[in-house]
């Protein structure tokens, strides 16, 4: 039904603001002014003003303010037209029709019919809980998913019974006729004109929109089945992908908390909010679409998701996938992987509200999500693998828009793939600047290439067994590790523990990678003239410098390893809620890493003061 000209105005001229507004909150009065602690964000202290007179709100807190109409938008989350609507029905005003189309007037009347009887099939279902040993299971069977009595009735869950007509005949019973029964999607409708019930032997969740309204259903088996999920078909009513399930419920949560928790099932919802975390609502069987994310934005100044899907391949990959709408709408994105393979709603069971509150309170950035997931799908150890890490990861990176951020993931991108972190911050410009987000192999390649002195470390190694054998007996996993040439250095000391000869033969054969394969000739070929001597003691020496300036590169990338995680736990600190047991623990962690962080810088120090000297 469409609104007349000029009618927003009227009701804007006749509603109360403090009327509207007392419904929802209540006001105290204070001289001219009402006042309440706002509904959009948390506070102690009321800074939420009406004046009624003017007809406005604000709050002088969170800085939100505006009409009556702005005020219902935010509460309800709806448009502006149902806005008027809404405030028009709350003051009394009536409504006044306006000639519509004879397509929108059937339209009209479907939403309404539609309405009335998903009513109806609610209050049967809800009743089916009652009616013999059919409903007895039923009750069993959400009694088994840890579901209570005061939860069951608050969404309202039911049961469908396993019969062709029974939800049928009770409409027509109520007065519904079959093309009404047929237009709300309750039956389904074959070939020959003859329909049935949609769902049978389910329990059933009622779907709503924001308002609280049964838009559709939702059916799940109880045993063996396929489908195990079943929603209703698009209607009149209702779209695929336009709405969540339980934001009816959570709305005003997510309007307090600041933020919305983001599940993909029935139960992943239905479980926390019966634990007392209510801000948590689930996509509905669907891949996440642009319209439900621009519909959680409403209820939220400053958005902030908690993406929480479940564990397995599919969970994660629609996780990754629902980052980039997220972002289009400005939402700030965090990650929560389970640490087990239960699902939200089995780990609420098993665990608890606080251990599932804690979770989400270290829900991860959705870039440490994005980083670990590109790590985990490809083989890193590998050039190729490398690139292929980087590539997926760039794009996020690239949209980062704190440049001090961009610095610290890009350090930390390069200590876990082993390579220049130079290399990954001049993409990063040349990405952004290119609007091309892909890494040319042939720069990464560039980044590994050997240093000297790992170059002359090898050579030597090689060519003298007796330097070798000395060595061999101080050279560690930490020496070599991230270098281009760690597995040449792990296989030339495998063989040297086992008494063979680390010669082309014996090596090539444990070698798997190109890289390696085409650097061994040129080492083994060196014939040391750089080294000015080929007598032990110089070839020591020389080797002992080598692996002393390994050792000074190590440390060095170590002390800004651990400069950015000092400067990132300080970051989670300053925004988190510790016990006083988490803050004993942080601080422990704190003076364990500056320990660290002095002890390197100490013996970086001492030993450029040894090379000058």
């Amino acid at each position: 039904m469409r609104l007349p000209g000029g009618f927003a105005d009227d009701v804007k001229s006749q509603a109360d603001i403090v009327n509207v507004i007392s419904g929802y909150m209540t006001l105290k009065k204070r001289g001219a002014n009402y006042i309440a602690c706002c509904p959009f964000h948390n506070e102690k202290t009321p800074s939420f003003n009406v004046h009624q007179g003017k007809g406005i709100f604000k709050c002088f807190g969170c800085g939100v303010g505006g009409s009556v109409f702005d005020f219902v938008m935010r509460m309800e989350g709806c448009g502006f037209p149902e806005a008027v609507r809404l405030v028009a029905t709350k003051s009394g005003i009536a409504i006044p029709l306006v000639e519509e189309k004879e397509d929108q007037k059937k339209a009209s009347r479907d939403r309404e019919t539609i309405l009335h009887l998903n009513e109806w099939a609610a209050e049967f279902f809800e009743a089916q809980l009652e009616v013999g040993p059919a409903g007895k299971a039923a009750c069993d069977y959400i009694d088994s998913r840890g579901i209570s009595l005061e939860t069951r009735k608050l969404f309202r869950i039911g049961y469908a019974p396993d019969r062709w007509d029974a939800l049928t005949n009770y409409l027509k019973e109520r007065g519904a006729s079959v093309a009404e029964i047929e237009t709300s999607g309750l039956v389904t409708v074959k070939e020959d004109g003859k329909s049935y019930d949609r769902f049978r032997g389910r329990v059933m969740f009622p779907i709503t929109d924001s308002q609280d309204r049964i838009i559709a259903f939702g059916g799940r088996v109880m045993g063996q089945g396929e489908p195990k999920y079943l929603n209703s078909p698009e209607t009149a009513l209702y779209t695929k992908g336009r709405n969540l399930f339980g934001l009816a419920l959570a709305r005003d949560e997510i309007r307090r908390s600041g933020f919305a928790i983001l599940v993909e099932g029935y139960l992943d919802c239905i479980l926390p909010v019966q634990h007392g975390i209510r801000n948590v609502v689930a996509t509905l069987g669907t891949a996440l679409t642009d319209a439900q994310v621009r519909l959680l934005r409403r209820h939220m100044e400053r958005p902030r998701v908690v993406v929480n899907f479940d564990p397995d391949a599919a969970g994660q990959s629609a996780a990754l996938r629902s980052i980039e709408m997220f972002l289009t709408e400005a939402f700030k994105v965090n990650i929560l992987k389970m640490p087990t393979e239960q699902d939200p709603d089995e780990f609420v069971r098993a665990s608890g509200a606080e251990a599932f509150r804690s979770l989400i309170r270290g829900a991860k950035p959705y870039l440490d999500f994005v980083i670990e997931g590109a790590i985990d799908k490809h083989d890193v150890t590998r050039p190729s693998g490398k690139v292929e890490a980087i590539n997926a990861i760039l794009p996020h990176l690239v949209r980062l828009p704190d440049k001090a951020a961009r610095a610290d993931y890009a350090a930390q991108l390069a200590d876990k793939l082993k390579v220049d972190s130079r290399i990954i911050r001049e993409e990063i410009k040349r990405a952004a600047t290119d609007r091309h987000p892909a890494l040319d192999p042939r720069r990464l390649k560039s980044g590994e290439d050997v240093t000297d002195a790992e170059r002359q470390l090898l050579e030597i190694l090689l060519a003298k067994p007796d330097v070798r054998r000395v060595m061999v007996t101080s050279l560690t996993e930490e020496d070599y590790a991230q270098l281009a040439t760690e597995t040449l250095f792990a296989k030339l000391i495998e063989l040297e523990r086992e008494g063979a000869e680390p010669d082309y033969d014996a090596l090539s054969q444990r070698l798997d990678g190109t890289f390696e394969q085409q650097l061994l000739p040129g080492l083994l070929m060196s014939d040391l003239g750089w080294a000015g001597g080929d007598d032990f003691d110089t070839l020591f020496k020389k080797a002992t410098e080598s692996l002393l300036s390994l050792k000074r590169r190590r440390l060095e990338k170590k002390l800004d390893s651990i400069q950015i995680e000092l400067g990132q736990r300080e970051r989670e600190q300053k925004g988190a809620t510790m016990t006083p047991e988490q803050w004993e623990g942080f601080q422990q962690s704190m003076f364990v890493l500056c320990q660290e962080k002095i002890s390197i810088a100490t013996w970086l120090d001492h030993d450029l003061k040894a090379r000058k000297a």
